[in-house]
């Protein structure tokens, strides 16, 4: 049993805990600490995804002061970092930590956007912790890396330089790190960006993907869809990294977007990705909230649907190949777009059907005339602009004929 043990504080990362308790265990050196600590010596400590180190020091404590699942869900970034993980993979997975097995996670990221490692600290949180519990820690929300902010108090989280390699080899309680003054600089991105990734941690365990995306929804509202209407995917990558550098800037961009890839934004609509920080950096992008990318379906459309429903909505019989282009997409792209989102297609003539002609003579600039007033109007198909025209007039003038007569 380990004696002294401390309990955790309120959101206290869980490798805080273990630096208090190398103060308090009063060995001069920190290996001592470890051996006690982890007797295996095969577990590492100090990493942001937890490992079998939870349990290993878990089985050592009393059943009545916390347990090893209490341990991952609040005092670890386990929840943050399998919040994109379909329930099944998110349970197998902390099945395995509760096992003391490694739960298979890769590829995370370890960095700041700057390109360091280390420890974050907000000195405001610092000082309000010294003063309730007469010491800080470390808090496990301040370790994402991309994290700017701290969530509470909106100030600047400070860095502590150290390779996360290396606290499997030293303890360093943030009650030996100099403190710094708070910094309010920021903007606006970095606050929303900061109260979305809390939300990634905060957020009960079992939220995560669902049956549609909202996040492909928003994006695709804000303008960022793909003329190239595919079942694999509606959004343009081109766009998205565009949008990403100008308002992250190149090393954030460069760090979680690396080129414009088509592919990456179909894995992210279909939930294929389980990085938080690329879905965090989007939903800024899109103008959402995390509550609002969990939450029910927004009733939001690709704008190239939209443009698609006027036309239909005017009731013109429109050529194939004229709506397509004032639309803005291929004829078969016009028939997928279609097909997925159950709009009859309008555009095609029954080939039995019978059409009549009336032939007008124009002179130069009357032509020229109906020609830019069919631009203006938007479709651009002079035909289809003057049948509109002279079937409104016509059914106008036999309106007000009819009503003379029956006066």
């Amino acid at each position: 049993m380990l004696s002294y043990f401390p309990t955790p504080y309120p959101e206290e990362w869980w490798w805080s805990v273990l630096c208090r308790y190398y103060v308090r265990s009063g060995y001069p050196n920190h290996a001592t600490a470890f051996r006690e600590l982890l007797p295996s010596r095969s577990k590492s400590v100090g990493r942001l995804f937890p490992g079998g180190d939870v349990l290993e020091v878990a089985k050592q404590l009393s059943a009545t002061q916390f347990s090893a699942e209490e341990i991952i869900m609040q005092h670890t970034l386990a929840p943050y970092y399998l919040r994109f993980y379909f329930s099944a993979r998110k349970n197998q997975a902390l099945t395995a930590l509760l096992g003391g097995q490694s739960a298979g996670l890769t590829s995370i990221e370890l960095t700041t956007p700057d390109g360091r490692q280390g420890l974050k600290w907000c000195p405001v949180c610092r000082q309000e912790d010294t003063t309730a519990y007469g010491e800080p820690y470390w808090h496990r929300a301040h370790q994402i890396p991309l994290l700017p902010l701290c969530p509470n108090h909106g100030c600047r989280l400070m860095l502590y330089e150290v390779p996360f390699s290396r606290l499997s080899e030293l303890f360093l309680p943030l009650c030996g790190i100099p403190n710094a003054p708070p910094q309010y600089d920021c903007q606006l991105w970095e606050k929303q960006l900061s109260s979305i990734l809390y939300s990634f941690l905060a957020l009960p365990f079992e939220t995560g993907p669902l049956p549609y995306n909202n996040l492909e929804l928003a994006l695709n509202a804000k303008g960022f869809g793909s003329k190239a209407i595919r079942g694999s995917g509606t959004l343009d990558a081109q766009k998205v990294w565009t949008a990403c550098v100008g308002l992250y800037g190149s090393a954030i961009a460069a760090q979680y977007f690396p080129k414009p890839s088509p592919a990456v934004l179909y894995r992210i609509c279909h939930w294929k990705l389980t990085s938080p920080e690329r879905y965090a950096l989007l939903t800024v992008l899109a103008g959402l909230t995390a509550e609002e990318l969990f939450g029910p379906e927004l009733s939001l459309s690709h704008p190239i649907l939209e443009k698609l429903r006027q036309y239909q909505r005017q009731g013109i019989a429109y050529q194939k190949d004229a709506l397509a282009q004032a639309v803005g997409v291929s004829p078969s792209q016009l028939d997928t777009l279609a097909r997925k989102y159950g709009i009859p297609p309008f555009w095609k003539q029954c080939g039995n059907a019978r059409t009549e002609s009336i032939r007008i003579t124009l002179s130069p600039k009357e032509k020229q005339h109906i020609l830019d007033a069919a631009a203006a109007h938007g479709n651009g198909q002079a035909a289809v602009f003057a049948r509109s025209i002279l079937l409104r007039e016509a059914e106008s003038i036999l309106n007000t004929h009819n009503q003379s007569k029956e006066e």
